[in-house]
């Protein structure tokens, strides 16, 4: 695998995700591989393999595709508050145990015992997800 990344993820989104994850309680350290893989060590001794990525609207095609060319990530991120997923995409990550989120999504789930279940409630208390149609 080359050293930098061909999925056109910028180096300001590379940076703004490095070090807000350098600066969330939750985590311990951060090795940065391939340019856009993250091993997130939790102080709960737990690590987090993720990919991010910087795509409006992750679609399902997208994460197949991230998968095939990095199969051991458990989380895609698309990086920033503004991107979002397609419900098939998220749908796929819950059936194949990937979690699929966006950047403030993410950090949230760093809070979470498991992660991958993490989702965002409403003003009543039920999920929200960051949908977005292709």
């Amino acid at each position: 695998m080359p050293d930098f990344n061909n999925c056109g993820v910028s180096f300001s989104i590379i940076t703004f995700f490095e070090q807000a994850l350098a600066g969330h309680d939750k985590v311990q350290g951060v090795i940065r591989t391939q340019d856009i893989v993250f091993s997130i060590a939790l102080h709960n001794g737990t690590t987090l393999k993720t990919l991010l990525l910087d795509e409006y609207s992750l679609g399902l095609a997208a994460v197949l595709k991230a998968k095939a060319e990095f199969p051991d990530v458990e989380y895609i991120v698309t990086g920033g508050n503004w991107n979002g997923y397609t419900a098939e995409a998220k749908e796929y990550g819950w059936k194949n145990g990937i979690g699929i989120f966006n950047t403030s999504e993410f950090f949230g789930a760093l809070n979470w015992t498991k992660p991958k279940k993490y989702y965002k409630k409403d003003h009543e208390g039920n999920p929200t997800y960051a949908y977005k149609n292709p």
